[in-house]
């Protein structure tokens, strides 16, 4: 991002650049007319306008761009995720297979990328999180940042999955930046941490997230990881324990 802002974000399609706002005093303005890159997207009404004219694109060649920034999955698409061996083709010309694909190491973040490149196979947690409508009415108190964890992993689960990626990697910088926050840095893209550590915080941010409680079946974090324990006595002829 170069205004450093997550409020009426624009996207420029040229070079990737994140601007906050288009008018005629915003970085993305002046940025259309310094390098000549003219259409940008509203990440958040995912509607296309040519800068510095300031006009709404309206072609169904972009929706394909639109797929990528928020993939959506029907049911009968995710009962067949784990059965299909059907390849994609990335707009650069290369195959690769939905949900294998790589993600990209910033800095030093690779001990979170094999965490969340596990986790996004566990299929009933996959599941979950490939459809938004599972999760999105989850109500939080006012000024809740713990839920960013839960809308960023469900943002990269579906890019991971996605069939219609442009390229067969995926970067997990929103997913990390949500991790740095809510863990109040315990966990950084800069520096190396642990990564069963930041596992078990990870799913227990995202339990928490969700409302969850001691419960059995409270979230879909507790009812795919909790396990139940079963102790079995057995006694000698006179009654003790062996």
């Amino acid at each position: 991002s170069v205004s450093l802002s997550h409020i009426n974000v624009y996207a420029c399609l040229v070079c990737g650049k994140y601007f906050q706002g288009r008018g005629k005093l915003s970085h993305a303005y002046t940025h259309s007319v310094l390098d000549s890159h003219h259409v940008f997207l509203n990440l958040l009404t995912q509607k296309f306008y040519c800068l510095p004219d300031n006009y709404q694109i309206i072609d169904s060649s972009l929706d394909d761009i639109i797929y990528v920034l928020n993939p959506t999955f029907s049911n009968e698409h995710i009962a067949s995720l784990d059965s299909s061996s059907k390849l994609s083709r990335a707009y650069d010309g290369t195959t690769y297979l939905p949900g294998i694909v790589g993600l990209n190491n910033i800095k030093e973040n690779d001990y979170c990328n094999v965490i969340l490149q596990a986790l996004s196979h566990v299929t009933p947690l996959r599941n979950f999180f490939l459809q938004e409508d599972n999760y999105k009415k989850i109500k939080r108190p006012p000024g809740d940042q713990m839920f960013l964890t839960v809308q960023r992993f469900g943002e990269l689960l579906r890019k991971l999955w996605n069939p219609r990626n442009f390229k067969a990697h995926v970067s997990p910088h929103e997913m990390l930046q949500a991790v740095v926050l809510c863990s109040k840095k315990k966990f950084q893209i800069t520096e190396q941490g642990d990564a069963l550590e930041f596992m078990s915080w990870f799913l227990n941010a995202l339990h928490l997230a969700m409302n969850g409680t001691k419960k059995l079946n409270s979230t879909i974090v507790n009812k795919t990881f909790r396990g139940k324990m079963r102790v079995t006595a057995f006694y000698d002829l006179i009654g003790h324990i062996m």
